[in-house]
């Protein structure tokens, strides 16, 4: 797949997902908050993994948080040098009630940052606001891939989304998720300009 750059990207990460033996879907609703998060965990953490999810996971959910299935990275990265080993997605039933979990946790439970610390040395968080209604499949007999690209020219970065999601499509691939304009709590930066889910009949149609 040819795609031709007329601006430089600050980075570049695109990681092959896969969803095992079912397809995932993820049904998203105008007004929630959706949430991406790429981790990787310390397999010793056993302790802090069972204190964090007794008491900051069921602080999330009064907040409108609702858990969903994990897409796993079995192969390393198509391009960049950062590979999660796993991602998790999350929706909050409300954007304003996942903004306030950001600003309030630490005082409903006072360890949530050092217990995030002991357990992943890495934790990387985008959320969204979704806009409209729509249903994200992950196919379990696909070739899945998550792009994600980070720009300081917006004007350019622009023309550059636009022709690569015709390029994308002309290519084969099927875009099912696209999103723009997510926040990243401070301590946990990840806020990539573009990041979308393309889908493929396999590697090689990649």
């Amino acid at each position: 797949m040819i795609f031709r750059y007329y601006l430089i990207s600050s980075f570049l990460i695109l990681v092959a997902l896969s969803s095992h033996s079912q397809d995932k879907v993820y049904n998203l609703k105008k007004g929630q908050a959706f949430d991406i998060l790429l981790l990787n965990q310390y397999h010793e953490a056993k302790e802090s993994t069972d204190r964090y999810f007794k008491s900051a996971i069921p602080v999330g959910m009064e907040y409108g948080y609702m858990p969903h299935k994990s897409l796993k990275t079995d192969t390393p990265p198509v391009q960049g040098n950062y590979w999660p080993g796993v991602v998790i997605v999350g929706l909050w039933k409300d954007y304003s009630k996942r903004v306030a979990f950001v600003d309030e946790v630490a005082s409903k439970v006072p360890d949530f940052h050092e217990m995030r610390r002991e357990i992943w040395p890495t934790f990387n968080l985008t959320y969204w606001e979704v806009k409209e209604d729509q249903t994200v499949t992950v196919k379990a007999d696909k070739f899945n891939v998550m792009t994600a690209y980070w720009s300081s020219d917006d004007q350019k970065f622009g023309k550059f989304t636009g022709q690569w999601r015709q390029n994308a499509k002309k290519q084969g691939g099927k875009i099912i998720l696209d999103l723009q304009d997510g926040t990243s709590p401070f301590g946990y930066r990840y806020d990539p300009d573009f990041l979308t889910i393309t889908e493929w009949d396999n590697e090689a149609a990649f």
